[in-house]
């Protein structure tokens, strides 16, 4: 199986044509979409959503990732083995750096072999490289063939999560579709807080009070609700409403979290 992860949207043909050059390659894979709405050249968005959803895929999957503003210049294309066995396909510009470090690597191949690829284009490393070679790792081929073993990848720089006393800090990852705030801060760092808690939320401004619990309907609607989700991680959120409008912190900046 390979999932496949892209910021292209589906108001263009981009995901439909990276589908058929990986049927081109392997018409019996099954391909699963994992999103292609991440925020347009966010690669630090696309990295925590990869974290997120690796650990719900199969070892054998083939995770497809594209979000390359780079595209055609210096960065690599690399495939990732992880040490759990699950292959990633992508460019090196820091997209895998959550799941290589929850899982760690095994090794990196630059993709310079050109036999696996499709195309020449300088812009559509989508279509031409990584579509292919996803299809072809998929269908059994060796990761040794594709080139030359890397030492070392990119990797984004974030606000590690930590807890002192009262008080949980970390970093804004993304929202989500209903402007759910999603933070790196994870389910461990949270055993200051029980259910019902008020806790206040800041990033260099006046603290909004929050209810910590575990449900949305915790809180009545309008009301902000901070509480562990299905993936493991702090999300902020308002009941019926949008936590990237009431709060307001912008992906990548840092947040606190205090009991109060």
């Amino acid at each position: 199986m390979i999932a496949f992860l892209s910021d292209w949207g589906y108001d263009s043909y981009y995901v439909g044509v990276a589908k058929a050059a990986i049927r081109e390659v392997n018409k019996e894979t099954e391909i699963l979409d994992i999103c292609h709405n991440i925020k347009s050249f966010s690669v630090r968005q696309a990295a925590y959503v990869i974290e997120r959803v690796v650990k719900d895929l199969p070892i054998d999957t083939v995770f497809l990732a594209v979000v390359d503003p780079g595209v055609g210049t210096a960065r690599k294309p690399i495939a990732m083995t992880l040490k759990n066995g699950m292959r990633m396909v992508g460019p090196d510009n820091g997209i895998f750096t959550f799941a290589a470090e929850n899982f760690g690597v095994h090794e990196i191949r630059e993709l310079e072999n050109r036999e696996y690829h499709r195309g020449t284009s300088m812009s559509f490393h989508g279509r031409d490289i990584f579509a292919p070679v996803a299809a072809h790792i998929a269908g059994g081929l060796e990761v040794e063939k594709l080139g030359p073993r890397l030492m070392n990848f990119e990797y984004l720089r974030y606000r590690k999560p930590a807890a002192t006393g009262n008080m949980i800090t970390g970093e804004v990852a993304f929202y989500d579709h209903f402007g759910n705030l999603e933070t790196n801060i994870p389910s461990s760092l949270g055993n200051i807080f029980e259910e019902g808690d008020l806790v206040e939320i800041s990033r260099n401004r006046k603290p909004l009070k929050a209810t910590f619990g575990k449900t949305y309907y915790d809180v009545n609607p309008g009301h902000i609700l901070a509480h562990f989700d299905s993936s493991g991680f702090l999300e902020i959120t308002v009941n019926k409403g949008s936590a990237r409008e009431t709060v307001g912190i912008e992906e990548g900046e840092s947040i606190t979290v205090v009991k109060v």
